[in-house]
């Protein structure tokens, strides 16, 4: 069986010459389907960094990223769209929520992106909408949302569909809900 994530030797450098910072350095790390793992460590120590490139929204320097067992060097910067929409839900530190798309929308863009007919999208984002306990507020734009509610959303976006991999940037910072367990694998 594949891992649904695998870091080999991954290290960032950003910047050059005396302005240049080690964000990780040789990074070694394979999360199981099922398993649960937390990133812990002082502010700046690389949390975000690591989980921006699992995602595919960054780059390593160096090392190899592999999700679902494809190394994400050997793919396009489409193809790594698809595979965030098909493959890998994210919650962004601060959600990441279109502001002129409702709860729902937000919530059903990744599928409709991919090609899911908007019913299905709908059907499917209602359900995780409820499944966190925060349909009811479907038609509601992020503005008009508390924080609690604005996190609840952002999760059942990044876990709408049929993804196996959940990648949560500080989930639980601001954690005003007992709605974050995992439903796969996530780091």
């Amino acid at each position: 069986m594949t891992s649904a994530l695998e870091l080999r030797h991954v290290s960032k450098v950003y910047g050059s010459g005396p302005n240049e910072v080690h964000a990780l350095r040789n990074v070694d790390l394979s999360v199981e389907r099922g398993e649960l793992v937390a990133i812990m460590g002082p502010s700046g120590s690389g949390k975000s960094t690591l989980l921006t490139i699992a995602g595919s929204l960054d780059e390593a320097t160096s090392g190899e990223v592999v999700v679902d067992g494809v190394d994400l060097t050997t793919v396009s910067r489409a193809g790594q769209a698809r595979m965030r929409r098909r493959s890998i839900g994210y919650v962004f530190q601060d959600f990441n929520l279109l502001p002129g798309l409702t709860a729902l929308e937000n919530v059903t863009l990744p599928l409709e992106l991919d090609g899911t007919p908007s019913k299905g999208a709908r059907g499917a984002g209602l359900e995780a909408l409820e499944e966190l306990d925060v349909a009811v507020s479907a038609d509601r734009f992020p503005d008009e949302l508390s924080g609690g509610e604005r996190q609840r959303v952002a999760i059942a976006r990044a876990v709408v569909g049929d993804r196996g991999l959940l990648l949560a940037d500080e989930s639980t910072a601001r954690r005003s809900c007992d709605c974050c367990a995992p439903p796969r694998s996530a780091v």
